[in-house]
């Protein structure tokens, strides 16, 4: 773990930045919109509730990411996600789709699903390889989508995943109290109401994929997280019932999302290691 992150830790147990966090989960202001005002070039696309941004930050683009951000499903995406995934973007000379989706509680689980399977649609009508890239709860949408759509995707990375919903495992109360980033309740609450929301929608158990899935997968995250291990227990199940490769990269004490500080030198690690992903699987 870098001097920089190890002070950031620090700084984060004295500010009680877990609280912070938590408040803006359980009360987000949802009239934050990244995209009021879009970045020069940018292309929206409203539908379901959402949108999807095109942006193409390199000339002739190799591939498309389709971004899926973190918050909870409940707070909007910011700057600092726009930052990373257009630095990816960058490094892999790709075309960046952003998935702006419909939030809770306005909305349902079942509306964030429906979403995001038809941006696939829409970003899959272009040739370009795509590559699924999510952070956070973000994972949560990204892991379905590969589950049901893998053949239409070359590849996925999750950064800090949030993948189990049921929370039950004791391991998670006993980590609780090192993240500096997640309350566990705050957490637990936050999957009741996402679950709830389902209805009648078909989703797959994260630990139980299909043993004829194919394809390749990159998973980042720190030692400090709270959901450390149900990151394990994905990676353990894909690696036993599946063909999927996975690559998993975790950081010495690094805290949930650090990737979204962009100085770190684990972040800068971290988008190389995608960026090299991205050109690897594009050119198999």
């Amino acid at each position: 773990m870098s001097f920089a992150a190890r002070r950031l830790l620090k700084q984060f147990r004295v500010q009680n930045y877990k609280q912070i966090i938590s408040q803006s989960f359980l009360h987000p202001n949802q009239k934050l919109d990244l995209f009021d005002e879009p970045p020069a070039g940018a292309i929206i696309d409203q539908f379901d509730h959402g949108r999807l941004v095109t942006l193409d930050v390199v000339p002739d683009s190799a591939s498309q990411l389709l971004y899926f951000h973190g918050g909870a499903f409940r707070v909007p995406m910011n700057e600092d996600q726009l930052t990373m995934i257009r630095s990816i973007a960058e490094l892999s000379g790709s075309r960046l789709k952003i998935a702006d989706f419909p939030l809770l509680p306005t909305h349902s689980a079942a509306d964030i699903s429906k979403f995001a399977a038809t941006a696939l649609q829409k970003v899959a009508a272009n040739e370009l390889p795509i590559f699924l890239i999510a952070d956070s709860a973000g994972a949560v949408i990204a892991a379905q989508l590969l589950f049901q759509h893998a053949n239409q995707i070359a590849g996925t990375v999750l950064i800090s995943p949030w993948l189990d919903l049921d929370l039950n495992d004791s391991e998670f109360a006993d980590r609780a109290t090192e993240d500096v980033m997640l309350d566990f309740d705050v957490l637990k609450q936050i999957a009741t109401e996402f679950k709830l929301g389902l209805g009648g929608l078909h989703w797959i158990d994260p630990y139980l994929p299909s043993k004829s899935l194919t394809g390749s997968l990159q998973i980042f995250y720190g030692d400090n997280e709270l959901l450390v291990p149900s990151d394990k227990k994905f990676v353990a199940a894909l690696e036993a019932t599946t063909n999927i490769k996975v690559t998993v990269t975790n950081f010495r004490d690094g805290f949930h999302d650090y990737a979204l500080w962009e100085n770190l030198l684990e972040t800068k690690k971290t988008k190389k290691q995608i960026s090299s992903f991205i050109r690897d699987q594009r050119d198999a």
